[in-house]
């Protein structure tokens, strides 16, 4: 009986550097998401950041 071939339907996975830089930039712009829903999620706490683009509201917790 002759071998068979494998056919794979969907594209081999990505190399590393491809899959580094796509998970990299994934959690930036989840980590940007949370820092801007932060007030959201944390309604009892609120600091004050200062840069160049004027006053921006954080919002934090810190649980004890």
């Amino acid at each position: 009986m002759a071998p068979t071939a494998v056919v794979l339907a969907s594209p081999p996975p990505p190399g590393l550097q491809e899959a580094t830089k796509s998970s990299t930039s994934q959690w930036q712009d989840h980590l940007e998401e949370l820092f801007r829903r932060a007030k959201d999620r944390f309604p009892d706490v609120v600091w004050e950041l200062t840069g160049e683009g004027g006053v921006e509201e954080v919002w934090g917790h810190k649980g004890a």
